[in-house]
């Protein structure tokens, strides 16, 4: 015991020696090949990597998975044959044009592209399509060609199948014996014919006919080439009869394919077909996680079907049992952040890999890296558990490294590393996972990065450890690390990064050096918080995008125009620079109405354009967007609240937006709640109300949040909605006006407001109406009086208590109240 125990210290200890691998390994390489692993750590691919059986390098595909690729060389060859015949080449969507394709290649390799008998039997084949495309309609084979020795038998043989598929689309039960017919010849199209029967009876629930057809062909070599869609369709009628034989026979023939040697499956197509329907199926055939333990205690249900079935293999596939336990096991730690495991998380895990471990005789013949990872997801941070994770973790990453990835232990390296830095945070030894992971050969994987770095930056910040964190951040979080993170496929990453960077930083410049790194920098809720003077001087700043300037230019101008600031001067030329869409619409304003004032072109100018708003940012739904419309003249019709002109501040909405946003980073989004459902063996809800007062203190010492004018968000809560203060000068507008100055189209305009603007705040009657009638008594007759009927009011929906029907409501808009961050 001693000397296991100084063993695992001893791991510790040599964590900073850096693992010695191949030189010649391309790292692009070795990352690919540790996440191959790591994202699905509990699959069937990794299993079989940790056997030492290799990876064919196929991916999961369904039966049916290349049915788009067929149509698309179906259509190709029929348009070079028969050009002029659009209908042969596109295939509707219920037609099975896989064996068809496979038909027409060989006779072309047999004939020729524009042999005569390709084009007819291409003719023929027509009506089949039309048949499957359309239920309407005759449909019948054109004319045979004229008798010809070397094309009798062939042209028989094709014709009496097209007809049988013509009867498959049109008349199920006059289509068997035409196949039954074909399967008992000497036919080419024997193969698919006997399927097609067995397929006909499945789809007519006949399950005992369907699979006494279907073994006849499995047990027939001859029909070797349709013994592949033949399992599958073995799948069908196990769901048909819903027997734990049936389900048996499927779970042992998917495990039977996916534990060969990769040698062997990439030798024959046949094989390659079925491991990647295997890869698919696994899942659907049971062998995945389980939400409760059911299946380790052997419990069934009366007459137990496919539950038996699960149970059985579990207990005689070490892979089954593997899968489903790591799975199960593995979910928890995928939906919850490092913050939540304690006591209880701990014991639960420790006793369920334990009782995992114990269903024989399965338990026993796991070993290796595979053993490790099952034991890792139980692990505790005492010094023993953690000294002997990080040994493996290290052991699996040398062999990835030395091996370019072409190791078993490559399969575990990821999943490993992740579970070893976990327990050194959660045993405070904070030097000691960051030497750990600077140890790490493959840097550029999203297994280090994107998980196991960030997991631990994400633990450091929900405990408002804000110094480790900015340590790690300056060690190993490094600019080149987050610009490595480039693609559609780590842009999530790199936005995790900026946003707990940007949550943890320590002043302006650390705070815009994130933000700056987020595919929309915008969308960051402390945006809103900021003052407009701190908005203007970002419209300034060359280090943010023209759109993002041209954003917090609208902002800071609205605002403005909100509190009744000066408009115009310097402000009013920025606004207009950085956003060319609004100086059109000012410029066209004035070209209308030669004669307007300053002071009504600005008004008629926002009536003109809807995105005129006080925030940056846009909070709600699963996550904040910036607030960048598509167009500057069209009404946004989802969220008139947020896009068209704008609301007043809403600081309960603003400080619940911020808070969401930190707990987002913390490893809590807004549908946390949900997910707890299928945390409740692990989770313990005392530990969530230490966090948020974590997350508070982070906030109230963050340098954003101390530079906000709390005096001046209290004035924006103050101002007038947009269709208020707009209808208001309009209304002021028209009664001093002529009519040829645009009082009319003011009017109308602001009525529109009331229609499509904020209405959050209660009703618009007190100024729709007046400003809907002031257009139709002094302006009657104009285009923009009657185009404006009617006037509004009320236009907040919301739904009734039992959520049957929406209906609108003059009910201003709440939010949860809020603690102050001063």
């Amino acid at each position: 015991m001693m000397k296991s125990f100084a063993a695992n210290l001893t791991a510790l200890a040599i964590l900073a020696s850096p693992a010695l691998a191949q030189t010649s390994c391309d790292p692009a390489k070795l990352a690919a090949a540790v996440d191959r692993y790591a994202d699905a750590p509990f699959s069937a691919r990794s299993w079989r990597a940790l056997q030492g059986l290799g990876d064919p390098m196929i991916e999961p595909g369904s039966a049916d998975a290349d049915t788009w690729a067929q149509q698309e060389e179906w259509k190709k060859l029929a348009a070079q044959i028969l050009p002029n015949e659009p209908d042969v080449q596109n295939v509707g969507w219920n037609c099975r044009i896989g064996y068809p394709l496979t038909v027409l290649k060989t006779r072309i390799d047999q004939l020729g592209l524009q042999d005569a008998y390709v084009k007819q039997w291409l003719l023929a084949q027509q009506q089949v399509i039309r048949a499957c495309s359309n239920d309407e309609g005759e449909v019948s084979l054109p004319e045979p060609l004229v008798d010809e020795p070397a094309i009798t038998n062939r042209q028989k043989a094709d014709r009496a199948y097209q007809e049988a598929s013509i009867a498959f689309y049109r008349d199920k039960q006059k289509a068997i014996p035409l196949f039954k017919a074909i399967a008992q010849s000497t036919s080419i199209h024997r193969p698919a014919a006997a399927y097609n029967v067995a397929n006909l009876l499945a789809n007519a629930k006949q399950p005992v006919e369907a699979r006494a057809a279907a073994e006849a062909i499995l047990a027939d070599p001859s029909l070797s080439s349709v013994h592949q869609i033949t399992q599958q369709l073995l799948g069908y009628i196990a769901n048909q009869e819903d027997t734990a034989q049936g389900w048996t026979g499927l779970i042992n023939g998917d495990i039977a394919v996916l534990e060969m040697p990769a040698d062997t499956i990439l030798a024959q197509d046949d094989l390659r077909k079925s491991y990647s329907t295997a890869l698919y199926d696994i899942d659907f055939v049971g062998i995945r996680g389980k939400d409760s333990d059911w299946w380790l205690d052997g419990t069934l249900p009366e007459n137990p079907t496919i539950s038996k079935s699960i149970v059985d293999a579990s207990r005689e596939h070490p892979m089954a049992l593997w899968m489903m336990a790591g799975q199960s096991a593995n979910q928890k730690y995928q939906l919850a952040p490092w913050s939540l495991v304690g006591d209880k998380w701990q014991t639960r895990m420790s006793e369920y890999v334990d009782k995992a471990l114990a269903v024989q005789p399965t338990g026993a013949k796991l070993n290796g890296p595979a053993l490790g990872m099952l034991k890792a997801l139980a692990a505790k941070p005492d010094d023993a558990s953690r000294g002997q994770v990080w040994a493996q973790a290290k052991q699996a990453m040398d062999a990835a490294a030395n091996s370019c990835g072409a190791a078993p232990e490559t399969a575990a390296a990821g999943f490993l590393l992740n579970h070893a830095v976990r327990l050194s945070a959660l045993a405070a030894k904070f030097d000691e996972a960051e030497q750990g992971l600077a140890t790490v050969p493959f840097k550029d994987a999203r297994a280090y990065s994107g998980t196991a770095l960030y997991n631990l930056a994400q633990y450091l910040v929900s405990q408002g450890n804000t110094t480790e964190l900015r340590k790690l951040r300056d060690g190993l979080i490094t600019p080149e690390l987050q610009s490595g993170m480039s693609g559609d496929d780590r842009s999530l990453d790199r936005n995790k990064f900026s946003s707990l960077l940007a949550f943890a930083a320590e002043d302006e410049a650390h705070w815009k050096d994130a933000v700056l790194k987020n595919s929309d920098p915008g969308s960051d809720i402390t945006f809103n918080f900021l003052p407009t003077r701190a908005l203007w001087a970002l419209a300034n700043d060359q280090s943010f995008t023209p759109r993002d300037r041209a954003l917090f230019a609208r902002a800071a101008w609205t605002r403005d125009y909100g509190l009744v600031r000066k408009v115009d001067g310097e402000h009013l030329d920025t606004l207009h620079a950085l956003n060319p869409e609004i100086k059109t619409i000012f410029d066209k304003v004035k070209v209308d109405y030669p004669d307007i004032s300053p002071r009504n072109q600005r008004l008629l100018t926002i009536l003109r354009s809807p995105p005129h708003n006080i925030l940056v940012s846009m909070p709600g739904g699963w996550q904040a967007e910036s607030i960048k419309p598509d167009s500057f003249t069209e009404i946004d019709g989802w969220n008139p609240n947020d896009k068209n002109w704008w609301c007043p501040y809403e600081p309960d909405r603003q400080l619940g937006a911020l808070r969401q946003q930190a707990d987002d980073v913390n490893g809590f989004p807004v549908y946390f709640d949900y997910q707890m459902k299928r945390l409740g063996d692990v989770y313990d809800p005392t530990l969530r109300a230490p966090l948020a007062a974590n997350r508070d203190a982070v906030l109230k010492a963050h340098p954003m949040v101390k530079a906000v004018d709390w005096l001046e968000l209290k004035a924006l809560t103050r101002i007038p909605q947009g269709p208020e203060r707009l209808s208001r000068a309009a209304i002021e507008w028209g009664k001093a006006s002529k009519g040829k100055d645009g009082a009319p189209e003011a009017l109308a305009l602001a009525v529109r407001t009331t229609r499509y603007g904020c209405n959050w705040h209660g009703g618009h009657g007190a100024y729709s109406k007046p400003a809907q009638q002031l257009l139709a008594t002094k302006f009657a007759g104009t285009p923009w009086q009657q185009q404006t009927p009617y006037w509004f009011d009320c236009r907040r929906t919301m739904w009734t208590k039992d959520f049957s029907e929406k209906v609108t409501t003059c009910e201003p808009m709440t939010w949860p109240k809020q603690a102050p961050l001063k």
